[in-house]
Protein backbone atom coordinates (compact mmCIF):
# COMPACT_ATOMS: atom_id res chain seq x y z
CA UNK A 1 0.00 0.00 0.00
CA UNK A 2 2.88 2.33 0.82
CA UNK A 3 4.48 1.85 -2.60
CA UNK A 4 1.13 2.29 -4.31
CA UNK A 5 0.68 5.65 -2.56
CA UNK A 6 4.13 6.73 -3.66
CA UNK A 7 3.34 5.77 -7.27
CA UNK A 8 0.01 7.63 -7.21
CA UNK A 9 1.70 10.69 -5.74
CA UNK A 10 4.41 10.61 -8.40
CA UNK A 11 1.80 10.27 -11.15
CA UNK A 12 -0.16 13.18 -9.69
CA UNK A 13 2.93 15.40 -9.61
CA UNK A 14 3.83 14.40 -13.17
CA UNK A 15 0.32 15.16 -14.41
CA UNK A 16 0.38 18.53 -12.67
CA UNK A 17 3.72 19.29 -14.31
CA UNK A 18 2.36 18.40 -17.75
CA UNK A 19 -0.63 20.72 -17.24
CA UNK A 20 1.61 23.59 -16.04
CA UNK A 21 3.94 23.13 -19.01
CA UNK A 22 0.96 23.04 -21.35
CA UNK A 23 -0.36 26.31 -19.95
CA UNK A 24 3.07 27.95 -20.25
CA UNK A 25 3.47 26.79 -23.86
CA UNK A 26 -0.04 28.07 -24.65
CA UNK A 27 0.79 31.52 -23.27
CA UNK A 28 4.11 31.67 -25.17
CA UNK A 29 2.49 30.71 -28.49
CA UNK A 30 -0.56 32.97 -28.24
CA UNK A 31 0.79 35.93 -26.23
CA UNK A 32 1.00 38.23 -29.26
CA UNK A 33 -1.84 36.76 -31.30
CA UNK A 34 -5.53 37.52 -31.48
CA UNK A 35 -7.91 35.05 -33.07
CA UNK A 36 -11.39 35.72 -34.42
CA UNK A 37 -13.64 32.69 -34.82
CA UNK A 38 -16.89 32.87 -36.78
CA UNK A 39 -18.43 29.82 -35.18
CA UNK A 40 -20.51 27.33 -37.13
CA UNK A 41 -23.69 27.33 -35.05
CA UNK A 42 -26.22 26.74 -37.82
CA UNK A 43 -28.74 29.48 -38.59
CA UNK A 44 -27.51 32.19 -36.25
CA UNK A 45 -24.54 34.29 -35.21
CA UNK A 46 -21.67 33.58 -32.84
CA UNK A 47 -18.24 35.24 -32.96
CA UNK A 48 -15.46 34.40 -30.49
CA UNK A 49 -12.54 36.82 -30.13
CA UNK A 50 -9.55 35.53 -28.15
CA UNK A 51 -6.29 36.96 -26.86
CA UNK A 52 -4.56 34.35 -24.73
CA UNK A 53 -7.14 33.38 -22.14
CA UNK A 54 -9.17 36.57 -22.58
CA UNK A 55 -12.34 35.93 -24.55
CA UNK A 56 -15.11 38.08 -25.98
CA UNK A 57 -18.16 36.21 -27.27
CA UNK A 58 -20.54 38.12 -29.53
CA UNK A 59 -23.90 36.29 -29.76
CA UNK A 60 -24.45 32.58 -29.32
CA UNK A 61 -26.64 31.18 -32.06
CA UNK A 62 -29.85 29.23 -31.50
CA UNK A 63 -28.45 25.92 -30.19
CA UNK A 64 -26.81 25.76 -26.76
CA UNK A 65 -25.25 22.35 -27.30
CA UNK A 66 -23.79 23.30 -30.66
CA UNK A 67 -22.31 26.52 -29.26
CA UNK A 68 -20.77 24.81 -26.22
CA UNK A 69 -19.22 22.13 -28.43
CA UNK A 70 -17.73 24.81 -30.69
CA UNK A 71 -16.33 26.73 -27.71
CA UNK A 72 -14.94 23.54 -26.20
CA UNK A 73 -12.87 22.92 -29.32
CA UNK A 74 -11.23 26.34 -29.06
CA UNK A 75 -11.09 27.49 -25.43
CA UNK A 76 -8.54 25.54 -23.32
CA UNK A 77 -10.17 23.08 -20.92
CA UNK A 78 -8.65 24.80 -17.88
CA UNK A 79 -10.18 28.17 -18.80
CA UNK A 80 -13.74 28.34 -17.49
CA UNK A 81 -14.17 32.12 -17.73
CA UNK A 82 -15.41 34.22 -20.63
CA UNK A 83 -14.63 37.81 -19.78
CA UNK A 84 -17.20 39.58 -21.96
CA UNK A 85 -20.40 38.28 -23.54
CA UNK A 86 -22.24 40.56 -25.98
CA UNK A 87 -25.83 40.02 -27.13
CA UNK A 88 -26.27 42.25 -30.18
CA UNK A 89 -30.09 42.07 -29.90
CA UNK A 90 -32.65 39.71 -28.37
CA UNK A 91 -33.53 37.47 -31.37
CA UNK A 92 -33.44 33.77 -30.48
CA UNK A 93 -30.91 32.91 -33.21
CA UNK A 94 -28.45 35.24 -31.48
CA UNK A 95 -29.09 34.60 -27.77
CA UNK A 96 -30.36 31.05 -27.20
CA UNK A 97 -26.85 29.60 -27.07
CA UNK A 98 -25.80 32.21 -24.49
CA UNK A 99 -28.02 30.52 -21.90
CA UNK A 100 -25.63 27.56 -21.93
CA UNK A 101 -22.63 29.88 -21.71
CA UNK A 102 -23.88 31.43 -18.48
CA UNK A 103 -24.54 27.92 -17.15
CA UNK A 104 -21.11 26.43 -17.98
CA UNK A 105 -18.74 29.42 -17.79
CA UNK A 106 -18.10 32.28 -15.41
CA UNK A 107 -18.94 35.55 -17.18
CA UNK A 108 -17.48 38.87 -16.01
CA UNK A 109 -19.40 41.34 -18.21
CA UNK A 110 -22.63 41.12 -20.19
CA UNK A 111 -23.14 43.77 -22.86
CA UNK A 112 -26.64 44.11 -24.30
CA UNK A 113 -29.06 46.67 -25.72
CA UNK A 114 -31.48 46.71 -22.79
CA UNK A 115 -34.29 45.56 -25.06
CA UNK A 116 -36.83 43.27 -23.43
CA UNK A 117 -38.87 40.54 -25.07
CA UNK A 118 -41.75 39.58 -22.80
CA UNK A 119 -43.15 37.32 -25.54
CA UNK A 120 -39.97 35.25 -25.81
CA UNK A 121 -39.29 32.23 -23.61
CA UNK A 122 -35.68 32.26 -24.83
CA UNK A 123 -35.17 35.86 -23.69
CA UNK A 124 -36.78 35.04 -20.33
CA UNK A 125 -34.51 32.03 -19.85
CA UNK A 126 -31.42 34.10 -20.68
CA UNK A 127 -32.47 36.81 -18.22
CA UNK A 128 -32.79 34.19 -15.48
CA UNK A 129 -29.39 32.71 -16.37
CA UNK A 130 -27.77 36.16 -16.11
CA UNK A 131 -29.44 36.80 -12.76
CA UNK A 132 -28.26 33.44 -11.44
CA UNK A 133 -24.65 34.21 -12.43
CA UNK A 134 -23.64 36.36 -9.47
CA UNK A 135 -21.34 39.31 -9.95
CA UNK A 136 -21.94 39.88 -13.67
CA UNK A 137 -21.45 43.51 -14.64
CA UNK A 138 -24.17 44.53 -17.11
CA UNK A 139 -23.23 47.18 -19.68
CA UNK A 140 -25.47 49.03 -22.15
CA UNK A 141 -22.89 50.07 -24.78
CA UNK A 142 -23.44 52.76 -27.38
CA UNK A 143 -21.44 54.50 -30.09
CA UNK A 144 -17.88 55.14 -28.90
CA UNK A 145 -17.83 52.54 -26.12
CA UNK A 146 -14.50 50.73 -26.52
CA UNK A 147 -13.06 47.50 -25.19
CA UNK A 148 -9.26 47.07 -25.34
CA UNK A 149 -7.91 43.51 -25.58
CA UNK A 150 -4.24 44.49 -25.83
CA UNK A 151 -2.11 47.37 -27.07
CA UNK A 152 -3.01 46.77 -30.73
CA UNK A 153 -6.56 45.37 -30.46
CA UNK A 154 -9.78 47.19 -29.69
CA UNK A 155 -13.50 46.63 -30.16
CA UNK A 156 -15.30 49.93 -30.76
CA UNK A 157 -19.08 50.18 -30.72
CA UNK A 158 -20.70 51.79 -33.78
CA UNK A 159 -24.38 51.42 -32.84
CA UNK A 160 -26.74 52.09 -31.15
CA UNK A 161 -26.43 55.87 -30.89
CA UNK A 162 -27.29 55.87 -27.19
CA UNK A 163 -28.14 53.42 -24.43
CA UNK A 164 -31.83 52.49 -24.66
CA UNK A 165 -32.25 54.76 -27.67
CA UNK A 166 -35.99 54.10 -27.96
CA UNK A 167 -39.02 52.35 -26.46
CA UNK A 168 -38.11 48.66 -26.46
CA UNK A 169 -41.73 47.61 -26.96
CA UNK A 170 -42.13 49.43 -30.28
CA UNK A 171 -38.63 49.75 -31.77
CA UNK A 172 -37.18 47.41 -34.37
CA UNK A 173 -34.56 45.49 -32.39
CA UNK A 174 -32.62 44.62 -35.57
CA UNK A 175 -32.15 48.31 -36.37
CA UNK A 176 -30.81 48.85 -32.85
CA UNK A 177 -28.40 45.89 -32.89
CA UNK A 178 -25.01 46.41 -31.31
CA UNK A 179 -22.67 46.95 -34.24
CA UNK A 180 -18.92 47.07 -33.74
CA UNK A 181 -15.59 47.55 -35.48
CA UNK A 182 -12.80 45.24 -34.31
CA UNK A 183 -9.32 46.57 -35.07
CA UNK A 184 -6.32 44.25 -34.77
CA UNK A 185 -3.26 46.21 -35.80
CA UNK A 186 -3.71 46.91 -39.50
CA UNK A 187 -6.71 44.58 -39.85
CA UNK A 188 -10.35 45.61 -39.40
CA UNK A 189 -13.46 43.48 -38.87
CA UNK A 190 -17.00 44.84 -39.18
CA UNK A 191 -19.50 43.01 -36.94
CA UNK A 192 -23.00 44.38 -37.47
CA UNK A 193 -25.45 41.97 -35.84
CA UNK A 194 -28.69 42.17 -37.82
CA UNK A 195 -28.38 45.84 -38.79
CA UNK A 196 -30.38 46.78 -41.90
CA UNK A 197 -29.03 48.91 -44.74
CA UNK A 198 -30.94 51.94 -43.47
CA UNK A 199 -28.51 51.99 -40.54
CA UNK A 200 -25.38 50.53 -42.14
CA UNK A 201 -25.38 53.05 -44.98
CA UNK A 202 -25.11 55.92 -42.47
CA UNK A 203 -22.20 54.49 -40.48
CA UNK A 204 -18.83 56.25 -40.52
CA UNK A 205 -16.59 53.42 -41.67
CA UNK A 206 -12.91 53.03 -42.55
CA UNK A 207 -12.05 51.91 -46.07
CA UNK A 208 -11.15 49.29 -46.84
CA UNK A 209 -12.56 46.94 -44.21
CA UNK A 210 -10.56 43.73 -44.20
CA UNK A 211 -13.35 41.38 -43.10
CA UNK A 212 -17.05 42.27 -43.17
CA UNK A 213 -19.55 39.98 -41.49
CA UNK A 214 -22.68 40.20 -43.62
CA UNK A 215 -25.43 41.49 -41.36
CA UNK A 216 -28.61 39.46 -40.85
CA UNK A 217 -27.04 36.29 -42.30
CA UNK A 218 -26.98 37.69 -45.83
CA UNK A 219 -30.56 38.96 -45.93
CA UNK A 220 -31.29 41.30 -48.85
CA UNK A 221 -32.19 44.09 -46.37
CA UNK A 222 -28.51 44.44 -45.36
CA UNK A 223 -25.09 44.76 -47.02
CA UNK A 224 -26.18 47.23 -49.69
CA UNK A 225 -24.24 48.23 -52.77
CA UNK A 226 -23.59 51.62 -51.14
CA UNK A 227 -22.19 49.99 -47.99
CA UNK A 228 -19.97 47.66 -49.99
CA UNK A 229 -18.68 50.58 -52.05
CA UNK A 230 -17.92 52.50 -48.86
CA UNK A 231 -16.19 49.63 -47.04
CA UNK A 232 -14.57 47.79 -49.99
CA UNK A 233 -14.16 44.55 -47.99
CA UNK A 234 -11.58 41.95 -48.94
CA UNK A 235 -13.50 39.11 -47.24
CA UNK A 236 -17.19 38.80 -46.44
CA UNK A 237 -18.20 36.17 -43.87
CA UNK A 238 -21.77 34.91 -43.88
CA UNK A 239 -22.91 33.11 -40.72
CA UNK A 240 -25.78 30.96 -41.93
CA UNK A 241 -27.36 27.53 -41.55
CA UNK A 242 -27.45 25.03 -44.40
CA UNK A 243 -30.79 24.91 -46.26
CA UNK A 244 -32.37 27.38 -43.83
CA UNK A 245 -36.04 28.29 -44.26
CA UNK A 246 -35.28 32.00 -44.72
CA UNK A 247 -33.37 31.53 -47.96
CA UNK A 248 -30.25 33.17 -46.52
CA UNK A 249 -27.97 34.32 -48.01
CA UNK A 250 -30.17 36.07 -50.56
CA UNK A 251 -29.11 35.79 -54.19
CA UNK A 252 -29.14 39.58 -54.52
CA UNK A 253 -26.56 39.87 -51.75
CA UNK A 254 -24.35 37.20 -53.33
CA UNK A 255 -24.61 39.04 -56.64
CA UNK A 256 -23.59 42.31 -55.01
CA UNK A 257 -20.61 40.65 -53.36
CA UNK A 258 -19.52 39.21 -56.70
CA UNK A 259 -19.80 42.64 -58.31
CA UNK A 260 -17.49 44.04 -55.61
CA UNK A 261 -14.99 41.17 -56.02
CA UNK A 262 -15.21 40.21 -52.35
CA UNK A 263 -14.12 36.75 -51.28
CA UNK A 264 -17.13 35.05 -49.66
CA UNK A 265 -16.72 32.62 -46.74
CA UNK A 266 -19.80 30.85 -45.37
CA UNK A 267 -20.17 28.81 -42.21
CA UNK A 268 -22.68 26.46 -43.89
CA UNK A 269 -20.02 25.60 -46.47
CA UNK A 270 -16.77 25.80 -44.51
CA UNK A 271 -17.73 25.33 -40.85
CA UNK A 272 -16.03 27.58 -38.32
CA UNK A 273 -13.94 30.29 -39.98
CA UNK A 274 -10.88 31.42 -38.03
CA UNK A 275 -8.62 34.43 -38.49
CA UNK A 276 -5.31 34.21 -36.62
CA UNK A 277 -3.85 37.69 -36.34
CA UNK A 278 -0.66 39.42 -35.32
CA UNK A 279 -0.25 43.18 -35.27
CA UNK A 280 0.90 43.06 -38.89
CA UNK A 281 -1.42 40.59 -40.61
CA UNK A 282 -4.06 37.87 -40.36
CA UNK A 283 -4.29 34.36 -41.78
CA UNK A 284 -7.60 32.59 -42.36
CA UNK A 285 -8.37 28.91 -41.94
CA UNK A 286 -11.63 27.01 -42.22
CA UNK A 287 -12.87 23.97 -40.37
CA UNK A 288 -13.55 22.08 -43.57
CA UNK A 289 -13.08 22.56 -47.29
CA UNK A 290 -16.17 23.55 -49.23
CA UNK A 291 -17.86 20.43 -50.55
CA UNK A 292 -16.78 18.10 -47.75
Amino acid sequence: MKYRSIIYSALGIALFGVVVCGVMVYYVIYADRVSVHFLDVGQGDAVLIMHGTYQVLIDGGADQTRLLEALGRIIPFWDRTIETVIATHPDADHIDGLIGVFTHYAVRQFWHTGFTRDDSSVFTALSHAVEFEKGVEEVLPYVGTTLFLNHFTQLRILTPQSALACDTTTCDSNAHSIGALLTIGATTFYLGGDLPSSVEDLLAMPSPVTVLKASHHGAKTSTSDLFLTKTAPHDVVISVGAHNRYGHPHHEVLSRLADHSARVLRTDHSGTITYSCTQEQCYVATERLYGQ
